[in-house]
């Protein structure tokens, strides 16, 4: 673990890992973060399994039912367990923010993460508490709700929130909040979608300056077991079609509201 120094001081790097991730996935991962020459603390965060306790004991399998589109796998259920992890970490640690990063990540833009965890203080300020620096993309295309430029990043609020948690800046007060939902019923990344649930500010750097590289490193530990897990019920397809259109309508409420605070 290296001494962090100067205005990252405040700031930790975790970098996300398993006992069943590929030995190809650390050593890389912890290299790449040469390439940024952070004054930061860096933490390797063991995981869990699929097979640890944590899972059952985090799990709601009633509320996925009443609340989620699918069923959710053991591993995504334990991949959520150690974004937990690393949130709880942060908080035992004292430092004020974190750059969470998955062990598949690849930094396609150093440049403008250096700049992002530099001015981290003024991008996790009390409007937000999440900048994401990867985002799936959506089969259509998405629009700016709001944007902002902040010591030289541009930020971006989605109309339509988007899942990948890749890699993302958190503050001590997102950390809070993710962690007051005692137990889980969607992916990590699906929750960030339901950002009014928590009262989480998630924001974006637009670009994607962090990207995830698991088909080089043999392929996701998720995949697999999630497709195994979709089923073809009629009646859960219907039901999965409420839900996403009701989380949509739900979102542009919120965001109209807050143009409207805004104004």
């Amino acid at each position: 673990m290296s001494t962090a120094s100067g205005r990252e001081a405040s700031m930790i790097v975790q970098i996300i890992t398993c006992r069943k991730s590929s030995d190809r996935r650390l050593a890389p991962a912890l290299a790449s973060l040469d390439v940024l020459d952070l004054a930061c603390d860096v933490d390797v965060v063991d995981g869990y399994v699929a097979e640890d306790p944590v899972v059952d004991e985090l799990y709601d399998p009633a509320r996925n039912r009443r609340h989620a589109k699918r069923p959710i796998s053991r591993t995504e259920v334990a991949v959520y367990a150690s974004h937990r992890l690393a949130w709880q970490r942060l908080l035992d640690s004292g430092h004020a923010a974190a750059l969470v990063l998955e062990d598949d990540f690849k930094l396609r833009d150093p440049d403008t993460v250096a700049k992002a965890v530099g001015t981290c203080g003024e991008l996790l300020d009390q409007d937000r508490d999440i900048v994401k620096l990867f985002d799936f993309a959506k089969r259509s295309e998405n629009r700016a709700a709001f944007t902002k430029r902040i010591g030289g990043i541009e930020l971006i609020k989605w109309q339509s929130p988007t899942a990948g948690m890749v890699g993302y800046l958190i503050s001590r007060r997102g950390a809070e909040k993710f962690l007051s939902r005692k137990r889980v019923y969607r992916q990590v990344d699906e929750d960030t979608k339901y950002f009014w649930e928590l009262g989480l500010e998630v924001w974006s750097v637009p670009g994607n300056p962090v990207v995830e590289r698991s088909v080089d490193l043999g392929g996701s530990i998720v995949d697999a077991e999630r497709d195994s897990m979709k089923t073809r019920s009629l009646g859960r397809s219907l039901w999965g079609n409420l839900i996403t259109a009701d989380r949509k309508i739900r979102t542009r409420y919120h965001l109209m509201r807050e143009r409207m605070r805004q104004t």
